[in-house]
């Protein structure tokens, strides 16, 4: 069963937006000020769980639109960087598979 983080997005007093990640379980937030954190975060701490995690996303009601459209932005970029690895990890496991190596039974 996967473990349930929360993404809670706000602003600050500048108007800069913010990650609030939440490990609901373990019930620790973890406060990312651009992507580059969040990344690394999520990664931390869903390595606890093998990375069986479930993201709920949230906002605050006085989210900018401009904050709005630079998180989608930022996330979409995420979004590419995480498909690329999952896209290279499916290819070496193809090629594995194709190409087994060395069988001293064969």
């Amino acid at each position: 069963m996967s473990v349930e983080f929360i993404s809670y997005v706000d602003e600050d007093s500048s108007g800069n937006w913010f990650i609030e990640l939440t490990d609901t379980l373990a019930d620790k937030t973890v406060v990312c000020i651009n992507m580059a954190e969040y990344k690394k975060s999520i990664e931390e701490l869903g390595a606890e769980y093998g990375n069986d995690i479930m993201v709920k996303w949230t906002k605050s009601k006085t989210l900018s639109p401009k904050s709005y459209e630079e998180l989608n932005q930022e996330m979409m970029k995420l979004q590419i960087e995480y498909e690329d690895e999952i896209n290279q990890i499916n290819n070496q496991n193809q090629y594995s598979q194709e190409n087994p190596g060395f069988n001293p039974n064969a």
